[in-house]
């Protein structure tokens, strides 16, 4: 009897040990206990879908070539970020490259033209100096030209001091037409007035002067020659010109 009740003791407690082991605990820390449960059971989302490998190749497929594409324009972004500082240095470069030359034609234009102007008033002070050297030798000859008798008695030429002035004249001469070669290279040239129809975007009409032996406008005599430079006119010239007389 004792036998029997030793074995039953010890099965009542068995059954007790495993109903205390088979209860459910409490799920570990850090485990939502939905995925724990589903562990347990054995079951999940995922396991009730239905896997296919094609679309799952096909979405790698598609992903794969979004990424090959997303390189691909990342690659010519860097590129052509990459080329522009070049092109703009470039740019840059050819801006101030005319600037410079525009700005060196410029301060040499306006050399050439301070040095024309120079070259036109020394021109026009050695044209003065002549014609006053001229009428002086004029005068000069007036005053001392001898009497019939005295020319055929006396074999002596010019004085010293004619000659002296036909010297001095010739030296203003040929000062002017180095002047007038040197304004021809410079092309350069006097504007032509004597004569001519008065033309007021090259002349500028000082005087007037009634006339009936030229047409009205004509260009009696000039004052003050004028040039034209590389088709331009430099300085406009004085003239007198012809009206029509008052009746």
């Amino acid at each position: 009897m004792r036998a029997d009740l030793d074995r039953g003791q010890l099965l009542s407690r068995f059954e007790a040990l495993l109903d205390s082991a088979l209860t459910s605990e409490p799920p570990p820390a850090g485990i939502v206990s939905a995925i724990l449960a589903a562990t347990v059971d054995g079951t999940s989302d995922e396991d009730e879908r239905r896997c296919d490998s094609y679309a799952l190749w096909a979405a790698m497929t598609a992903l794969t070539q979004e990424i090959k594409l997303q390189g691909r324009a990342f690659q010519e972004l860097n590129l052509t970020l990459g080329a522009q500082p070049e092109k703009i240095a470039t740019e840059l470069r050819v801006v101030y490259s005319e600037r410079e030359r525009n700005l060196q034609r410029e301060t040499e234009r306006r050399c050439r033209r301070e040095i024309l102007s120079s070259l036109i008033d020394l021109r026009d002070r050695l044209e003065r100096g002549r014609e006053l050297v001229r009428a002086s030798e004029e005068t000069m000859a007036r005053a001392a030209k001898p009497r019939w008798w005295a020319r055929m008695l006396s074999k002596t030429g010019p004085g010293p001091a004619m000659e002296a002035l036909a010297a001095l004249v010739r030296g203003y001469e040929l000062s002017v037409e180095r002047l007038d070669q040197t304004l021809a290279e410079f092309n350069a040239g006097e504007i032509r007035c004597q004569g001519e129809n008065f033309d007021p975007r090259r002349m500028n009409a000082i005087e007037s002067e009634e006339s009936d032996a030229v047409p009205v406008g004509t260009v009696l005599e000039v004052y003050r020659n004028g040039y034209e430079w590389n088709g331009e006119v430099f300085r406009p010239a004085q003239v007198k010109v012809s009206r029509a007389r008052t009746t």
